[in-house]
């Protein structure tokens, strides 16, 4: 029953947020703000809102990283998504979950990660916003993290909107 409940959220997921993808927002001030203002809150130098679907990780936007896709398997964000909150890993070169993705091993070297699931009212986490930084760091601060899920829920709510300003709500 559990696997059946799991590929039924991952269809929906991946139908929601293929949808989305498809009526590009990349680059959109609107959704650019959400990256940098986390990049700012955290003086990193990498924030990004990302969509999940099927194989794929899609930056819709960001900030001090290429807009661009990546194989699911190669990415935080997955671990991110379907979480009561953030995710986060202060040191992913001993975290087995992430101590062999590119990102980790070559560039940008990640050296720290947060990320909080983008959940759109539906119940469905359709990405991330997340914080990248190239230095080790601490855990983020109650202020910082609660913070990012504050804007992660901003950027859910736009998000929402577009699907219902297309009729393809979730």
């Amino acid at each position: 029953m559990l696997m059946f409940k799991n590929l039924f959220r991952e269809r929906r997921r991946s139908g929601v947020a293929h949808g989305l993808s498809i009526h590009d927002a990349s680059g959109e001030p609107g959704f650019t703000r959400f990256a940098d203002d986390a990049a700012l809150a955290f003086n990193a130098p990498i924030a990004a809102l990302t969509l999940i679907h099927d194989d794929l990780q899609s930056i819709m936007a960001s900030h001090g990283f290429p807009l661009d896709c990546m194989a699911r398997s190669n990415s935080f964000c997955t671990y991110a998504l379907d979480r009561p909150g953030v995710l986060e890993c202060c040191d992913p070169e001993v975290d087995a979950r992430f101590a062999a993705l590119p990102g980790v091993t070559g560039d940008p070297w990640v050296r720290y990660y947060i990320g909080a699931p983008l959940r759109l009212l539906s119940g469905i986490d359709v990405g991330t916003l997340c914080v990248i930084d190239t230095v080790r760091r601490p855990p983020a601060s109650a202020d910082q993290t609660a913070y990012l899920v504050g804007l992660a829920r901003q950027a859910s709510t736009a998000l929402d909107a577009r699907l219902d300003i297309w009729g393809n709500a979730a």
